[in-house]
């Protein structure tokens, strides 16, 4: 994986408010990278991010992560159903990447 891109994404995710969701395509989009890349970043590097705050385009996440996520998403007032974020939650691309625009610092070109 690239680490450029990796840092990128993670950086991006970080950057989605409280009560908000964004879909991986979403982030990929801001993130110059498919919807598929992001997944494969969350899945090996998220852990460490607000990773609960990133599901798919209908607003699911994994079975294994669902339970967390829902208290995650309970204590931040996500608007949620039992299975998945609902669409009200959702941020468009066009606000995260306005965030990333105002707050994001991308990764120099090589990190150390």
């Amino acid at each position: 994986m690239d680490d450029i891109v990796v840092e990128r994404v993670l950086r991006i995710v970080e950057l989605v408010p409280a009560g908000r969701v964004v879909s991986y395509g979403t982030v990929g989009i801001v993130a110059d990278c498919t919807p598929r890349y992001v997944g494969r970043v969350m899945k090996e590097f998220g852990s460490n991010v607000t990773w609960w705050r990133v599901v798919n385009a209908a607003g699911r996440l994994p079975a294994e992560l669902l339970g967390r996520a829902r208290e995650k998403w309970a204590d931040e007032g996500t608007a949620h159903s039992r299975d998945k974020a609902l669409t009200s939650a959702f941020l468009t691309p066009e606000a995260l990447d306005a965030l990333w625009s105002a707050h994001g610092t991308d990764p120099d070109e090589r990190l150390d």
